[in-house]
């Protein structure tokens, strides 16, 4: 459910009328067997710093579990496709997650990104959503600054949906990832004016 802030945690419909009953995760693959859509292409969209260090905090993390970066899918009707910053992929259950990292403003040109009030998020999250995958956003503050927070609400995820807790075991006296608020169009350009993400990037050699 998207409550105005980061991380954005958003469950797939099969898994939400799955959680908390008494099956196992035979059931849930199952129940995902040929209704998961799969990506169909890798993604040609340049990776920023955030991307390729929290990529490596993911592969530390969900060792038994399929992790990809920068996978695309088509949209049908549009010559235009989504990538996925990451795939997580649960190879118990079947589960799918989209793994976004969201910026607020372009670095090389200031515009705008991923902004609470502009629809283009909420369409794609729908696309992912109708073809049963989950959707995890990210603030890239949030992965720069926490990038364990950040693999802790993943495990708890994959626990709530699934009942395997062997990740969030390790994680979990970790410190929750601190919220983010959400930004409009107009936040994003202030924070673009005064360089914002200047102020946490170069925490990972930018």
């Amino acid at each position: 459910m998207s409550t105005g802030y980061y991380p954005v945690i958003l469950y797939p419909p099969l898994a939400r009328r799955f959680a908390n009953r008494d099956r196992g995760k035979g059931y849930l693959k199952a129940l995902f067997q040929g209704c998961v859509a799969s990506p169909d292409g890798n993604g040609t969209a340049k990776q920023g710093v955030s991307e390729k260090q929290f990529f490596r905090h993911l592969l530390c993390a969900f060792l038994e579990n399929l992790i990809c970066q920068a996978v695309e899918f088509e949209i049908p009707g549009s010559p235009r496709r989504y990538s996925a910053d990451f795939i997580l992929y649960h190879q118990s259950s079947g589960l799918a997650l989209d793994i976004e990292i969201d910026e607020p403003y372009a670095g090389d040109t200031g515009k705008p990104h991923h902004c609470i009030d502009v629809d283009d998020d909420k369409i794609r999250n729908r696309f992912f959503l109708e073809r049963n995958w989950g959707v995890v956003r990210f603030a890239e503050v949030q992965v720069v600054r926490h990038p364990w927070s950040c693999c802790k609400a993943i495990a708890q995820i994959i626990a709530r949906l699934t009942g395997d807790d062997s990740v969030f075991i390790l994680l979990q006296r970790l410190a929750d990832v601190p919220l983010q608020k959400q930004w409009t169009k107009r936040e994003a350009r202030l924070m673009a004016k005064n360089n914002y993400r200047q102020s946490y990037l170069p925490k990972m050699g930018k």
